[in-house]
């Protein structure tokens, strides 16, 4: 799922750069590439809050979306030689906030969905009493 949209990421980048990362030589962005990038950030960001939070979370909170344009623009430069310094540090940024999260040690303001218990159940097993055991059969 993706928890951004293709204007959320025009509002980091222009649409000429948006563009130069998605369509082979043309002046218009292939939104079918730009989809796809969506749908990997959504997916990564799913993995690492899925340990923490009922995922897909719904609606999408602000910082998370916030985080999904900083990965899906890092996976738009990928598909090019490289991302710029300040891609790298925002994506890595957004990668050491969700592996907080999924860890316990930050939490995402404004998730509707309730974190996973992460306490074990505890199971209990009992049988009726024993009727044939060594000694009730020491004689056979």
């Amino acid at each position: 799922m993706g928890y951004c949209t293709k204007d959320d990421l025009l509002t980091m980048i222009t649409q000429e750069e948006l563009a130069e990362l998605t369509a082979e030589g043309g002046e218009v962005p292939d939104f079918l590439v730009v989809e796809e990038a969506i749908n990997q950030a959504g997916a990564e960001v799913d993995a690492y809050l899925g340990v923490r939070y009922q995922v897909p979370l719904t609606p999408t909170p602000a910082q998370v979306k916030a985080l999904a344009v900083d990965l899906a623009i890092f996976h738009l430069y990928s598909r090019r030689s490289g991302a710029p310094p300040v891609r790298r540090e925002r994506y890595e940024a957004a990668v050491r906030f969700l592996k907080d999260v999924g860890a316990g040690q930050a939490v995402i303001a404004g998730t509707s969905g309730e974190p996973i218990s992460t306490e074990r159940e505890r199971v209990e097993v009992s049988s009726a009493v024993r009727i044939f055991s060594r000694n009730t059969l020491g004689e056979w």
